[in-house]
């Protein structure tokens, strides 16, 4: 039986270079990109299939600083998967280096909030016993 990942920000970064590694120790996952851009995700995609052909990609939106997206793609993934084996929650907001710290605590705070907030919600809505969920 194949295992199914889930990881979050999927499209580039650290989330991109994590789903490269697990196909190279595994072509016979599947992965599901979730991701706010989907133009980007279907990209990504394309080109981890060419790469990984017997490998399952699949894709779904999600932006984890809404919460409405974060429960419309819980509800969405739960259709669609029994199950997952493991889950990735690799997105969030990367702050600039000169953000000034009163602007941090009093304009982006809430999206933080949102962010950890989004990850108790797919833990609690996708968990089952016995699977592993990462929080980068």
């Amino acid at each position: 039986m194949r295992k199914v990942v889930l990881i979050t920000g999927a499209s580039s970064g650290v989330g991109l270079a994590l789903c490269r590694r697990l196909l190279e120790e595994d072509h016979e996952l599947h992965l599901c990109l979730a991701c706010r851009n989907m133009s980007k995700a279907e990209a990504v995609r394309t080109a981890l299939l060419a790469s990984h052909p017997t490998a399952e990609v699949s894709t779904v939106q999600v932006d984890v600083s809404s919460l409405l997206s974060v429960f419309q793609a819980s509800k969405e993934l739960k259709q669609r998967f029994q199950r997952f084996d493991y889950v990735y929650l690799n997105a969030g907001i990367m702050p600039n280096p000169q953000l000034n710290i009163k602007a941090l605590f009093c304009g982006l705070f809430s999206r933080f909030g949102n962010w950890n907030l989004s990850c108790v919600i797919v833990t609690v809505h996708l968990s089952s016993s016995g699977h592993h969920l990462v929080m980068q």
